[in-house]
């Protein structure tokens, strides 16, 4: 799985590098004012949250992460504004994942039991979070900031992006072969009636995308490029680990019997993998001071429905 990804990436940019770079007659290339196109992404995405990996560099190499690879992709409306700035309307879906498991190696070859890798193994949670999400953002291609220039008439363009976005999450954790929607459980007591348990979740939030890319424009019409999204969210349950383990009692006092019954199994998976005992109430079971972020790196594609031969700054 992870050659194959690898090796289709480099044959893209390959088919990429290889259209000519030269400036366009009559500034067909450029995105005049009132011009519009319609888009798709689709790429690989990351779950940045307290279930996973402490660094980056741990997350991808870890030696399982390509084999459990998760995306996200959608559609887009592009409506240009000027050569070097573009609004963006959009919708993406796809899932996020994360795993403890990621920290074996490291909690393998660790000094001792109380480090990072080793307490994040042994707490054995993984998340599998599906999100809904609409955006607004927008662009800057600096090097189109004079349309005239002949650097601004290049096939190549790197950019910028900034928005808003919206969004819908649903996160889910492995249990018996089978993934388990966790938000119905409470698993950290939000929304219980007892002191010092978090506000009930709220599976619609607000992010904040930042980006960059790199595009190529093939023609007048056709745009092919890759792409980098990192989303700021409010929110630290994206994998449904945040603050603290909670007396399994609540869960008989506040859930139904069998929701009961799966939350005690499910808020401490520590014992039915390591056959050891339980983490304590109270016991810190993730870092609610950071909120959770996701992010994609997608290969984006868009058409120019409505090209302009004369731009208005030529007139």
């Amino acid at each position: 799985m992870r050659t194959r990804f690898i090796r289709n990436i480099l044959i893209l940019f390959v088919c990429i590098f290889a259209v000519k770079d030269a400036k366009a007659q009559s500034f067909e290339r450029l995105d005049v004012s009132g011009s519009w196109s319609l888009g798709f992404t689709c790429g690989m995405s990351d779950l940045w949250g307290d279930v996973g990996t402490q660094s980056i560099a741990d997350h991808y190499n870890n030696g399982k992460y390509f084999n459990s690879m998760h995306f996200m992709g959608g559609v887009f409306g592009r409506l240009a504004i000027h050569p070097a700035f573009a609004v963006r309307l959009g919708i993406n879906y796809g899932t996020v994942y994360a795993t403890d498991t990621w920290n074996y190696n490291k909690a393998k070859n660790s000094p001792s039991i109380g480090t990072d890798a080793v307490q994040r193994y042994e707490r054995f949670q993984d998340a599998k979070t599906n999100i809904w999400e609409g955006s607004m953002i927008f662009e800057i291609e600096p090097l189109r900031m004079n349309p005239e220039s002949n650097i601004a008439c290049r096939s190549g363009q790197p950019y910028l992006l900034g928005g808003l976005g919206y969004f819908h999450f649903q996160p889910y954790s492995s249990y018996g072969g089978s993934w388990v929607k966790i938000a119905p459980l409470h698993l950290e007591g939000d929304g219980f009636p007892i002191a010092g348990a978090p506000p009930l979740v709220n599976l619609y939030q607000w992010c904040v995308p930042l980006g960059a890319g790199y595009r190529f424009d093939i023609g007048p019409h056709l745009n092919i490029g890759i792409e980098y999204q990192w989303r700021m969210t409010f929110t630290d349950y994206l994998d449904g680990v945040s603050g603290k383990y909670i007396d399994p009692k609540y869960y008989d006092l506040y859930l139904s019997p069998a929701n009961a019954a799966l939350a005690k199994q499910m808020a401490d998976k520590s014992g039915l993998a390591f056959n050891k005992a339980n983490f304590p109430a109270g016991t810190i079971r993730g870092n609610s001071s950071d909120n959770d972020s996701y992010s994609t790196i997608s290969i984006i594609l868009y058409w120019k429905v409505k090209p302009h031969h004369i731009p208005w700054w030529g007139r």
